[in-house]
């Protein structure tokens, strides 16, 4: 945790990164690559920001009508993969990078 974000509502840090995101990318992604652009924010322990939930939801919605499975599964399985990506990218940040032989 930053010095920064220290004694910050879990809420408002969240709000105070998709700001940052939006403010460095969004320019860029409108106007350079004229697509969409949804700041993806979440926390260490797994908690999404209001803007990447949404985001979740939407994925998972098209995904179970697309796939033809129950929400509540897909739903299910990109929680699990996310916080497996999460688990990985912080041990990753703690211990280093160790390249495969």
């Amino acid at each position: 945790v930053s010095t920064q974000s220290t004694g910050k509502p879990l809420k408002n840090m969240y709000q105070s990164h998709e700001r940052e995101k939006k403010t460095k990318y969004l320019q860029r992604v409108l106007q350079i690559d004229k697509a969409n652009f949804t700041p993806f924010v979440l926390s260490t322990t797994g908690g999404l920001a209001p803007e990447a939930s949404a985001f979740t939801k939407r994925l998972a919605q098209k995904l179970s009508a697309k796939l033809d499975q129950s929400y509540s599964h897909v739903m299910g399985y990109l929680r699990r993969k996310l916080r497996i990506e999460l688990l990985k990218t912080t041990l990753m940040a703690m211990r280093g990078f160790r390249k495969s032989k």
